[in-house]
């Protein structure tokens, strides 16, 4: 019910209470009752019932489980299926062209001689040459790692934090068989939050959890000043909604004078009879 149609029927109800009062007032007892009687059977017909929609039913909450788990498992998958399209057109295209440019440019060289102004100038333009290829196999490999293929999450990440003084990685439990698009979730979640460490805490020792149920959840925490908040356009921002995509979530905690600790949590997305328990290795397999 609108409000104007609540403050007319309230209106009625004050135009019934002084015709009633003014009947009791005059001695019209019965006249003053059935005006009550008439003027309840009148309410009860006006006044608008709340109407519900009934409630899924209990046995269609599986399907509908397992149908939002499909779509987001296809959301992650497309995610990664792109990645590795970006990944080996860049392989297969643009490094290809690169590494012939600079085969010509080195046999261009053999016929002038080095010292001279044409020969200082290719010398200059295979340096460059070799810079971009540099800088072209380094993002390839930050698109997708071949040992994140190889090795899985776990060794990534232990890779990753080898590189970077102080940061220790600590997975207490074999982490099990994951999603090819949780598992670069997970990994490009430590690069960039590394990254920032590096960036606005340097020199701070950083410790990277990793732990799974059906969910795997990966902290990241320095011991930096702190201070560090979701602010829409910048780097956590793009964090959380990477992460949302999924179902995923991002936790920040950064007092005044630290420590930071990012938290992310990602739905490994299991479909019915999947397990998120790691199986156990045996003997031969350790070996």
């Amino acid at each position: 019910m609108t409000a104007p149609s609540r403050l007319v029927l309230w209106g009625a109800y004050g135009l019934v209470a002084v015709i009633v009062l003014g009947l009791f007032a005059t001695g019209n007892v019965i006249p003053a009752l059935l005006v009550i009687v008439v003027a309840l059977i009148l309410s009860a017909a006006l006044w608008p019932r709340r109407v519900t929609e009934a409630p899924p039913d209990v046995a269609d909450y599986p399907d509908m489980l397992a149908e939002l788990t499909r779509s987001r498992r296809e959301i992650v998958s497309a995610f990664e299926i792109e990645r590795r399209r970006i990944e080996r057109d860049l392989h297969d295209g643009a490094q290809q062209y690169i590494v012939a440019a600079s085969m010509k440019l080195g046999e261009a060289s053999l016929d002038v001689a080095s010292d001279s102004p044409a020969g200082q100038l290719l010398g200059a333009a295979q340096d460059d040459i070799d810079r971009a290829l540099r800088a072209l196999r380094q993002t390839v490999h930050g698109i997708h790692p071949k040992v994140l293929t190889d090795l899985g999450l776990e060794a990534s990440v232990r890779d990753l934090g080898a590189r970077v003084p102080g940061v220790q990685v600590r997975c207490p439990h074999p982490l099990p068989k994951l999603p090819q698009g949780v598992v670069a979730a997970g990994y490009f979640f430590v690069s960039e939050a590394l990254t920032n460490a590096a960036k606005y805490a340097p020199g701070s020792a950083v410790t990277v959890l990793l732990a799974c149920d059906d969910t795997l959840r990966i902290s990241v925490t320095d011991d930096g000043p702190g201070g560090a908040v979701i602010r829409p356009g910048h780097g956590l921002s793009g964090m959380r909604e990477r992460l949302a995509a999924f179902g995923g979530t991002l936790e920040v905690s950064s007092p005044a004078g630290g420590p930071t600790q990012l938290i992310a949590a990602m739905p490994l997305l299991l479909n019915r009879g999947e397990s998120a328990v790691a199986a156990p290795t045996t003997p031969e397999e350790d070996a």
